[in-house]
């Protein structure tokens, strides 16, 4: 602060105090006779002037400092603080989106921003580094800003707080939207948008799109001297020419505005910029926004990427008045706010450059480009955030891992029967007795398609004639029982026989290959190259030796046509036929080669399922065969190793369960689907069993879905999931359990699996212990699940497969 000090004079001279040095040190006619008194006279006045003079200085001299400390608190923060002139031109650099960008494009436009963009004066450049989701990328973004000295701040990309955050799916129209007659009805890009919902919280943490422009407006706030804030996107490069344009015009109209939008033109080449073609462009696309410091204004955090992220913030404040983007769209988006206090204070000034994006398509000044970008965004934008969901899940998942048992069960059941625990031994002996009519039947129908050492590649000369014509569609769930029943045979009891012919049973019917007979422990390290065995002295070189598995590495195959067809399996539960495949191929015997081989072939299931006009109406079924599609879908993607798929799948499933549950545990469409079938009854009599059929077949599914997401351990845990209707599953098979409760034996053998189940659903989920509904479902099921028993051996081995 600046103040104005006049010097007050004499009365007698007029003369100023700033001279009254010159005036004391004038000789005076009165003391010339006595020089000696003269002299101490002098030097006495000289220091009584020099002490009047010190203490003007402080009076005069400090007054204007307490009087300033006495008013500071009452001025206003303008003139209290340091003078603001100085510029901040942030860049806020977050993740590439392929399609909406190319590979490597942020790294490679940084680069020539840092490269070709001049320093501009009092303007201070800052990077900003928005939760860039991959190490690598963010230490190579880092890398880049501190080899040319350029600043920059991070906002961290926290791993565990991105695993905290869910899906939107309870907030639509109808329970189980994505698979309603309203979503069918869309077009693509409106079914692209209403996913895209679905994925808002994540969006809004990961891209941080708003967070990273709010961020920079308050750290651009923190700073004393700064008085614009800039916060562009992190392509945006500034020219000379535009630089200066924008400085002018902040600088005529800064006082009476806060905002100011600076138009964006798109580039199909970054090299237009080297040529000294600095001129305005005349093609104008969504612009930038410049804050003064004392903007009131922020982006509106509830505003995700690709959703009217920055457009929200311009509308507010007048500047898209023309948009409508007040407008009613869809109910479950979130609404814009109301107009700012600020509307109307902006101007339009200067422009900016968006550098390439490496998509020319999505760049050219057309109406085609925008509906290209708008449609890419949103398909890279839900990429990305798969993308980063199976990046996480593959720390820890595995596709060997079983899918629907619990291998800490099957393990503690194995260890209880080598203990001779009592608990278990009737189980294993009905296990045994099944096994062996499975084995006998199984070898007999198998014999015509075996195939020995001693026998030609080809196998056989001809395929048995009823073999090839039976129903396998209609066989194929005894099958897959058999499968089974023979695998944990072999597991539990320890007869590899058992596990060596229910193996011959995938060979020969999913693989098209030959049965195998019995071998001895030291044939499996022959190769079946041709009868002739000439090569036989190889046999024990090279690294097939030993045999890395108990069969031989090449089996040979009878028909390039499978019996079982993809739309067959879409007919049955499959999951525990590919759990013995998977311990089948841990006991070694299915080769690695097979074990690929049965991949491949469930991954083309898996592809019918989810691609064919047969599988998109299975997933519309609103009964247990919606529910089946989903078990088969997560299962098959677990098996296949299509993690992005086995989450997407095993989130979006919860959406059916305010559909088909109500908050009292009853199933309205399943119930529906059961009197449709009722009315082709030849007795009514019959309806209270189908019920009961169809509706413990429909939680059974339900369970066994619940299972399998717990084991598999990288996706949320559906047991406990409670819809908007408060609908759900663990509660649903309780009150099941409960109703049927005091009924017959065989009714109760009917639902012991159901209630196995529920009860290790229920110990593997974890619970708030707040929650009194789910701490009583909790409580009954473990008082009362041993209620529900199988009472005869076939009934236990039922039991123990399922």
């Amino acid at each position: 602060m600046e103040h104005d000090y006049t010097p007050r004079r004499d009365r007698r001279t007029g003369l100023s105090y700033v001279s009254i040095k010159d005036k004391v040190l004038e000789p005076h006619r009165h003391f010339r006779h006595n020089l000696k008194y003269r002299q101490r006279t002098r030097w006495w006045r000289l220091a009584l002037v020099g002490a009047g003079l010190l203490l003007f200085i402080f009076i005069f001299g400090y007054i204007p400092f307490f009087n300033f400390a006495r008013t500071a608190s009452t001025m206003t923060p303008i003139t209290a603080e340091p003078q603001r002139d100085q510029l901040l031109l942030y860049r806020i650099i977050g993740n590439d989106l392929p399609p909406r960008h190319k590979e490597g494009q942020t790294l490679s436009n940084l680069h020539f921003i840092l490269e070709h963009e001049p320093a501009f004066p009092n303007t201070r450049k800052i990077f900003l580094l928005n939760r860039i989701s991959d190490p690598a990328n963010e230490a190579a973004v880092i890398r880049l800003l501190e080899k040319y000295r350029m600043e920059y701040i991070r906002i961290p990309f926290m791993e565990e707080e991105y695993k905290q955050l869910d899906f939107r799916l309870e907030h639509f129209t109808e329970p189980d939207f994505l698979h309603s007659d309203d979503y069918r009805r869309f077009s693509k890009v409106a079914k692209l948008r209403a996913l895209d919902y679905i994925y808002h919280d994540k969006n809004l943490y990961a891209m941080n799109n708003n967070g990273g422009r709010n961020t920079a407006i308050q750290h651009g706030r923190s700073i004393g001297n700064a008085r614009w804030i800039m916060p562009f996107d992190g392509n945006c490069y500034l020219s000379r020419n535009a630089f200066n344009d924008i400085r002018a015009q902040l600088e005529r109209y800064g006082t009476d505005t806060k905002y100011f939008v600076v138009p964006m033109t798109r580039l199909l080449n970054n090299s237009v910029l080297l040529n000294d073609l600095d001129e305005r462009p005349k093609i104008h696309e969504e612009p930038q926004i410049i804050f003064r410091y004392d903007a009131t204004e922020e982006y509106n955090l509830n505003m995700r990427y690709g959703r009217r992220s920055k457009l929200e913030l311009l509308w507010i404040l007048g500047a898209l008045e023309n948009r409508r983007l007040n407008r009613t769209t869809v109910a479950w988006e979130p609404k814009l706010r109301p107009y700012s206090k600020e509307k109307g204070n902006f101007r339009t000034i200067g422009w900016v450059f968006r550098l390439f994006s490496g998509n020319p398509q999505q760049e050219e000044n057309k109406k085609e480009a925008s509906s290209i970008r708008a449609f890419n965004r949103l398909l890279a934008i839900q990429s990305s955030l798969d993308g980063l969901d199976e990046q996480i899940a593959r720390r820890t998942f595995r596709q060997d891992r079983l899918f629907l048992y619990n291998e800490t069960e099957l393990a503690m059941i194995r260890q209880a029967h080598w203990s001779k625990d009592e608990s278990v031994a009737r189980m294993m002996e009905g296990l045994e007795k099944r096994a062996e009519i499975i084995l006998h039947e199984t070898q007999e129908r198998l014999a015509p398609m075996s195939v020995t050492d001693d026998m030609d590649s080809s196998g056989p000369e001809e395929l048995p004639p009823l073999f090839g014509k039976e129903d396998t569609s209609a066989y194929l769930g005894p099958l897959s029982q058999n499968v089974t029943t023979l695998t944990l045979a072999n597991y539990f009891l320890g007869n590899e026989k058992y596990g060596r012919w229910a193996a011959n049973l995938v060979r020969v019917y999913f693989l098209n290959e030959f049965a195998l007979e019995d071998q001895d422990e030291y044939s499996s390290a022959q190769m079946i190259p041709d009868n002739t065995h000439l090569l036989d002295f190889l046999s024990d070189q090279g690294y097939s030796f030993p045999s890395l598995s108990r069969v031989p590495r090449v089996v040979p195959k009878y028909t390039s046509n499978r019996i079982i067809n993809a739309s067959d399996l879409t007919k049955t539960d499959i999951t525990a036929l590919l759990d013995s495949m998977r311990l089948l191929r841990r006991s070694q015997t299915l080769t690695h080669k097979e074990y690929v081989e049965l991949q491949a072939s469930m991954a083309e299931v898996l592809e019918f399922l989810i691609t064919s006009p047969t599988g998109i109406h299975l997933a519309q079924m609103t009964d247990h065969r919606g529910v089946l599609y989903d078990l088969q879908v997560t299962a098959l993607a677990a098996f296949t190793d299509d993690v992005r798929l086995l989450l997407r799948v095993a989130n979006r499933c919860r959406m059916r369960i305010g559909k088909q549950f109500t908050a009292d545990g009853t199933q309205p469409y399943q119930d529906a689907s059961v009197q449709a079938r009722v009315q082709t009854l030849p007795t009514a009599g019959d309806a209270g069993s189908l019920l009961l059929q169809y509706e413990t077949l429909n939680l059974q599914y339900w369970t066994m879905l619940a299972r399998g997401i717990q084991n598999i351990g990288v996706a949320k845990d559906i047991w406990h999931y409670t819809a908007k209707n408060f609908g759900r599953i663990s509660h649903a098979v309780v009150a099941h359990l409960k109703k049927h409760a005091t009924s017959s034996p065989h009714v109760k053998e009917q639902l012991a699996s159901l209630a196995h189940m529920a009860r290790s659903a229920f110990e593997y989920s974890e619970f708030d212990p707040s929650r009194q509904d789910v701490v009583a479902d909790r409580q009954w099921i473990m008082d009362y699940s041993s209620d529900y028993k199988p009472v005869d051996d076939d009934g236990a081995v039922v039991y123990l497969t399922h």
